[in-house]
């Protein structure tokens, strides 16, 4: 099962896992920090593989997880495949 984490750069420069997102049927889910993952399914994510300016939904399912790793790629939040 594809399973992606998020994390986030803290004060003392470890990573902690502030959310954890995978498939379930058809539809991904995320599960952590209450407010990211109410932001990921309110607001969404852009969609880096097609035209500027769509934006994916948890709804949209494997799509959503694979650009997770897009949005986020920064030192401060970082989205990585996690082997389950």
């Amino acid at each position: 099962m594809k399973t992606v984490k998020i994390y986030k750069l803290q004060n003392d420069g470890k990573q902690k896992i502030i959310a954890t997102c995978r498939m379930s049927g058809r539809t991904a889910v995320c599960q952590g920090e209450e407010n990211f993952v109410k932001s990921l399914e309110e607001s969404g994510i852009f969609d880096y593989s097609e035209s500027a300016g769509k934006k994916l939904f948890p709804k949209d399912g494997i799509k959503f997880l694979e650009n997770l790793k897009d949005a986020f790629k920064s030192g401060y939040l970082m989205a990585a495949d996690s082997e389950d």
